[in-house]
């Protein structure tokens, strides 16, 4: 068993493998924490040059992918989240 926990509120999570307690965390963070993570996720230290779906290069603060639609800000949530899975 893998375990991660909330980088907001250290609530832990417990799954199979790593993709799945890094999709349960950013699942509970985009839910519980989506003002904090958009909070974090706009801020130019932590913006995206490439969009982390589909390449293109961004250059501004944007929520979602001038070109794929993605959501920016759970794609942020994913790569924090990835880093509290142990």
């Amino acid at each position: 068993m893998v375990e991660g926990r909330c980088y907001v509120c250290n609530q832990t999570f417990t799954a199979k493998d790593s993709g799945t307690v890094v999709d349960i965390l950013a699942e509970h963070i985009m839910g519980e924490h989506h003002g904090w993570a958009w909070g974090d996720a706009m801020q130019t230290k932590n913006t995206f040059d490439k969009c982390p779906v589909c390449g293109t290069t961004l250059g501004k603060i944007v929520a979602k992918c001038p070109n794929c639609g993605a959501d920016l800000i759970e794609q942020y949530v994913r790569k924090v989240a990835a880093g509290y899975v142990h």
